[in-house]
């Protein structure tokens, strides 16, 4: 579901932002490719391959969250004050849920095996509701 909800996720910000179709398109593009290298990581057998997907999609993640908070941040920055009241308070949400997924991945049973499963299910699950419900 990743690939359809983080998407569009990003298309609703950068159009309540005002970003042009391209820096938006960019965005999504990244954040797709974002979601595949990270599948890429948790469906990889050998674990250098594994911790090399996670890394490249992490690498992804962060540009993706700097775009948002440069390019988004200056498109929305003539808006009226609600609208960047608004659109900060979505910003700060992905950047501070998305921050933690890379992280979730690393300790549990996909990465270092530190938390159980059923921890890690419940990691991941307060994170998309936080996340997508949250930010609905």
């Amino acid at each position: 579901d990743w690939l359809f909800t983080t998407p569009l996720l990003l298309l609703d910000i950068g159009l309540l932002a005002g970003a042009s179709n391209r820096d938006i398109l960019t965005l999504v593009g990244l954040g797709a490719f974002m979601i595949v290298t990270g599948l890429g990581a948790t469906l990889m057998k050998i674990p250098v391959a594994r911790f090399a997907f996670w890394t490249i999609s992490t690498i992804a993640m962060l540009v993706l969250l700097y775009y948002l908070v440069a390019v988004f941040g200056d498109a929305v920055s003539g808006s009226d004050p609600d609208t960047v009241s608004t659109f900060n308070a979505l910003r700060n949400i992905i950047l501070v849920t998305w921050l933690i997924y890379p992280v979730a991945w690393l300790v549990g049973t996909e990465g270092l095996n530190l938390i159980n499963l059923y921890g890690e299910t419940l990691l991941f699950m307060v994170l998309d509701i936080t996340a997508k419900i949250g930010f609905g």
